[in-house]
């Protein structure tokens, strides 16, 4: 994305450049390819990421997919429990979006954001998470199109200095939590798991 600053300025050298002599008029259209391919290169990186995180979306709704119903609910322990994980993940993803709208879960139960604390008749089913990493998938993706990468990061310092730390904090915070769901998974199988990560490529 082209800041404005970089807009009004390739305008401005726009407008005056048949007036000015050759030797600026080269300064002024080198300046401006300059901006044009720094737009490109930002593309370029916004879109590896959208792609990354796509990958990482489609990976948790396989696995949130291939749990059975008492698994669901019954593999884990403490906190550690496949609802509760996957809870965490997307609230998580709503914390650092800043989007503090309350989601409205299919089965209509109530939405908590202590995930540690549900009760148990009160944790949101597969299909709960399914919607609500649909309807987070989206925002992510616009998140990552609209995001400044290079500006200052004032909001989590512990992720980094600038946005683009955000992003990256974020799909890792994301994976890991992932990566735990996924061993749930596995052991509520006994090891009879597809590689949802490769099904999901």
């Amino acid at each position: 994305m082209v800041h404005s600053f970089f807009v009004n300025a390739v305008q401005g050298l726009r407008r005056r450049a048949p007036e000015a002599p050759d030797s600026q008029q080269h300064q002024d259209l080198d300046l401006i390819k300059s901006i044009q391919h720094n737009d490109q290169k930002e593309k370029m990186i916004k879109d590896e990421f959208i792609q990354q995180y796509a990958h990482s979306w489609r990976v948790f709704e396989k696995l949130v997919k291939d749990f059975d119903a008492d698994a669901w609910l019954q593999t884990g322990r403490g906190a550690i429990t496949p609802p509760r994980l996957a809870l965490h993940i997307l609230l998580g993803t709503q914390y650092y979006l800043d989007d503090k709208m309350p989601f409205q879960y299919p089965s209509g139960k109530p939405f908590e954001i202590d995930w540690q604390k549900i009760k148990t008749d009160d944790l949101p089913s597969q299909k709960d998470i399914l919607a609500f990493i649909h309807e987070m998938m989206s925002k992510t993706e616009k998140w990552l199109i609209d995001l400044e990468y290079s500006a200052e990061n004032l909001s989590f310092p512990w992720a980094g200095k600038t946005q683009l730390g955000v992003v990256i904090f974020l799909l890792r915070h994301s994976q890991y939590h992932i990566g735990e769901l996924s061993s749930l998974l596995n052991e509520s199988k006994d090891g009879g798991v597809e590689d949802h990560y490769v099904k999901a490529l």
